[in-house]
């Protein structure tokens, strides 16, 4: 089962947004947790001094404040998410003057074209089909300035069976009900990487973190 929009919309405002904290602490756990987990995830990233930064499906911050943190005090980041609810717990956690969150749709926020020198799409492409993906590189691609970097944080597939087998108990991908299976295995099928080559990145860059369990893909506007 895929989710539609306003099906997603309403399942994080009004039912994940309770525990989503929880299931990031819990998914992380295994592999040096949550802090050292994000830091690994940023460590193919440079940044510059006063960087525009969007983190386009931001949830309740965690990666959003990770992000500000590893890139300065200089920085001006924003965290967009579709969710009302992930927004607001977000925003409340108030921790840096240097971010601003908004609701935003990441297929058409709304933003000015061109604003940004670094887009993030964190933990958030294997839960949508493959023409929402598609339209949100095409969106972070529009909103990048030229020259400008995408960078996803994303699930990817362990070499090894015996981890695929733990991170499939771990990551509750047996829940006959989990409605990112068919979106995730379309996902990690076609290639994060692939699919942002073919949304017009170059120079684009796959980073293994977690022995394969995640990854960091980055290309250049």
């Amino acid at each position: 089962m895929v989710l539609g929009k306003r099906r997603y919309q309403w399942f994080y405002d009004h039912v994940a947004h309770r525990y989503y904290d929880l299931l990031i602490r819990w998914c992380f756990g295994p592999f040096g947790g949550e802090d050292r987990l994000r830091e690994q995830l940023l460590d193919p990233v440079s940044f510059g001094v006063g960087d525009q930064i969007l983190d386009m499906c931001c949830g309740t911050g965690g990666a959003t404040f990770a992000i500000a943190a590893r890139a300065g005090g200089a920085a001006n980041v924003v965290g967009a998410d579709l969710s009302r609810s992930q927004v607001r717990r977000a925003a409340a956690k108030g921790r840096s003057g240097s971010i601003h969150f908004a609701v935003g749709d990441a297929t058409a926020t709304g933003l000015r074209e061109g604003s940004f020198d670094k887009v993030f799409i964190t933990h958030a492409l294997h839960e949508m089909p493959r023409s929402a993906r598609l339209a949100a590189l095409a969106e972070a691609r529009r909103l990048l300035k030229p020259g400008g970097e995408l960078i996803v944080f994303e699930l990817d597939q362990p070499p090894g069976l015996a981890l695929r087998v733990f991170v499939g108990l771990w990551f509750f991908y047996w829940l006959p009900l989990n409605f990112e299976t068919p979106t995730r295995r379309d996902m990690l099928r076609r290639g994060v990487a692939n699919e942002v080559r073919e949304a017009g990145f170059r120079t684009v860059s796959k980073t293994s973190v977690a022995r394969g369990v995640l990854q960091t893909v980055v290309g250049r506007k």
